[in-house]
């Protein structure tokens, strides 16, 4: 996928030094530092937490059914933001 990105100076002559210095071109490091980034950054802390409480409920049987349409609706995307 091709994208185009806004830098500041400094920091795209910074990645250019780093491409050079690692022998990749901007493409493979930018690939490489979003990666990074993202296994950093982890998952998404309020889907975390729905999901718990979305399991949290799916054992209550007080209220048949209902856990269990909440759940396919956020399992098949069905509930987006």
């Amino acid at each position: 996928m091709k994208t185009a990105v806004s830098l500041p100076n400094e920091l795209y002559e910074r990645a250019e030094q780093a491409a050079a210095q690692l022998g990749v071109n901007r493409s493979q490091l930018y690939a490489r530092a979003l990666t990074k980034y993202l296994q950093d950054v982890g998952p998404d802390p309020v889907t975390d937490r729905l999901n718990e409480h979305a399991d949290e409920h799916a054992k209550d049987t007080t209220t048949p059914g209902s856990s269990a349409a909440a759940r396919f609706l956020i399992d098949s995307g069905g509930w987006t933001w």
